[in-house]
């Protein structure tokens, strides 16, 4: 049976198992979505303390280009 499970799952990059709430660990693919929705559906409704200090200015155009340079130089 583990063996089975091993190739079956050889090819995907995502997670074979995830462990809920309650502690159980869900290996079945329709669970492992049910638990991601479930935990998404957490995080989008809590509500989160924002002070309003920082303030960003929204860039119109294109996405800056980062140069292989630049992130040698940060190291």
């Amino acid at each position: 049976m583990a063996k089975q499970m091993v190739r079956e799952r050889q090819d995907i990059t995502g997670l074979n198992c995830i462990k809920g709430a309650s502690g159980k660990v869900t290996v079945d693919d329709k669970g492992i979505k049910d638990l991601w929705k479930e935990n998404m559906e957490k995080l989008m409704n809590e509500e989160n303390e924002w002070d309003c200090k920082i303030l960003a200015g929204i860039k119109e155009g294109p996405a800056d280009c980062i140069r292989m340079a630049e992130v040698r130089q940060q190291y």
